[in-house]
């Protein structure tokens, strides 16, 4: 329920034609995406070799063009969950939230195929961190670069299909109990297939 409700909360962001914007200069692209974090994040002090698994999420991108070309884009969705392994077994989860702005270059923005780049900063909020132990895991927000690649094909006036890449420097201090255990630099790979409207 969560999910749905974060979801539909997203789509508030989009500005309505009361706020006195130019909606015909809005597009949002509701995407399923696979997140796939960096195969070995880090070790614990102790050396511990951490892994966090890959995970699922649902996502929204909103995008206001300030120009032909270029758009101020603002990426939002659900929280995917992701197990935490150590040496190898699973010793707990973590959930958490992605919101990331950039700023998108269209390359071809009324044509049939549009390809797309993007660059700008993301700011990772974790959740519901757990450990299987009973000990207290907390796993710090994380504030970094973003930057995506993509291509929209249109459907129509409207619509368009897509597929895109967004890679996301995260890195964060583990803590335990309150006490620094490690670093892990998670830094995902976020592959989304996309569904776009065109306002």
């Amino acid at each position: 329920m969560k999910k749905i409700v974060f979801l539909l909360a997203s789509f508030s962001l989009i500005p309505i034609s009361h706020a006195g914007l130019d909606l015909s200069k809005i597009k949002t692209r509701l995407g399923a995406s696979f997140i796939q974090p960096k195969d070995h994040p880090g070790n614990l002090y102790d050396g511990t070799s951490t892994s966090i698994s890959d995970g699922y999420a649902m996502t929204i991108s909103t995008l206001y063009f300030v120009s032909p070309h270029v758009a101020i884009d603002l990426l939002a969705g659900t929280a995917p969950k992701h197990d935490i392994y150590g040496n190898g077994t699973k010793i707990g989860h973590t959930r958490y939230l992605p919101p990331t702005l950039s700023v998108q270059y269209n390359f071809n923005p009324d044509g049939k195929w549009n390809p797309y780049i993007g660059a700008g900063v993301n700011y990772t909020i974790y959740l519901n961190e757990k450990l299987f132990s009973g000990d207290k895991l907390d796993i710090t927000n994380s504030f970094g670069f973003a930057a995506t690649a993509g291509m929209d094909y249109q459907i129509n006036k409207h619509f368009s299909l897509g597929a895109e890449a967004r890679y996301i420097d995260v890195n964060s201090d583990l803590k335990i109990n309150g006490i620094t255990v490690g670093n892990g630099d998670v830094n995902p790979m976020v592959y989304t297939l996309t569904l776009g409207y065109k306002f």
